[in-house]
């Protein structure tokens, strides 16, 4: 490389270094994108998630628009990009953002990640043990959900995608569904939705049952992030903003119907339990 074409080269990336993020350099009048990840399909991303998105607007004094992706790794690899300008995101998601490209945590749910692996009453299937040979629907095997089902399973001595057969499904709500309609025998699905989620009807709730629930200390459900060169001040004021969202009448009313519980700030120790998951986003040849 002649020095010319070097010293021009060099220049470029030093250009590209200097270049912060849209949270910190772009005009007011520039709208920001929030990546949610995709667990919610667009209409219940609308309906759930609109309150959060006013607060943060507050917070930021810019206008939020909120994209999703097809799938969860489509999720991940446009994170890593740096196309989402903030991201609600899932904690395995976040970690490996947090780790590999190193975007900051603002907040995260006080709801924890758990699962509960659900079957119909007249099933006669009672325990894990009985799920052997059995048809189990989930959600995306990229999951924690899938993951927490995973190795309860193992503890049982059953292997999932071999001992129980797989069925993936488009959403955790379809997961419900499946198991309701009996197109399988048992569905594995977050807490978060079976426990009070109004996409789960009363005759769901009346005909099926769970026969496991994790219970260990879980990972938060839900993280807030930002990119890498985000303004500490400008993280500073989402976040206050985020954590005093429950003293409102908007806030609460947002917890309650999302069953987010609350925002909590950075528990490094809560990040720590994420680890364990992190792999099945990570391509092993990398």
């Amino acid at each position: 490389m002649n020095s010319i074409v070097k010293q021009v080269f060099l220049g470029a990336i030093a250009a590209l270094l200097l270049i912060p993020s849209l949270l910190q350099a772009a005009p007011q009048s520039e709208k920001l994108t929030l990546g949610v990840f995709p667990y919610l399909s667009p209409n219940q991303m609308v309906e759930q998630l609109t309150p959060l998105v006013k607060r943060m607007e507050e917070a930021l004094g810019r206008k939020i628009t909120m994209v999703s992706a097809p799938d969860f790794m489509s999720y991940v690899e446009r994170t890593s990009r740096g196309e989402y300008d903030l991201v609600l995101t899932a904690p395995h998601m976040g970690r490996l953002a947090q780790q590999r490209d190193g975007w900051q945590l603002v907040v995260m749910s006080g709801q924890q990640t758990a699962t509960v692996i659900l079957v119909r009453r007249d099933s006669g299937i009672q325990t894990l043990e009985d799920l052997r040979g059995k048809r189990m629907a989930v959600g995306n095997w990229r999951s924690v959900t899938y993951l927490l089902a995973e190795e309860a399973l193992a503890h049982k001595g059953l292997v999932l995608g071999k001992d129980v057969q797989v069925v993936e499904t488009a959403t955790f709500s379809n997961v419900v569904q499946s198991v309701f309609l009996r197109e399988v025998d048992a569905g594995a699905t977050p807490t978060l939705l079976w426990d009070t989620w109004i996409h789960v009807n009363d005759e769901q709730h009346k005909q099926l049952h769970e026969i496991f629930r994790a219970k260990k200390p879980a990972p938060p459900s839900f993280l807030v992030m930002v990119p890498p060169k985000t303004d500490p001040a400008v993280i500073l004021r989402l976040r206050e903003s985020l954590l005093s969202f429950n003293a409102t009448p908007e806030g609460k009313e947002f917890m309650r119907k999302s069953q987010y519980e609350s925002f909590l700030p950075p528990d490094q120790a809560a990040m720590e339990r994420i680890d364990p998951y992190v792999h099945v986003l990570v391509d092993p040849q990398q």
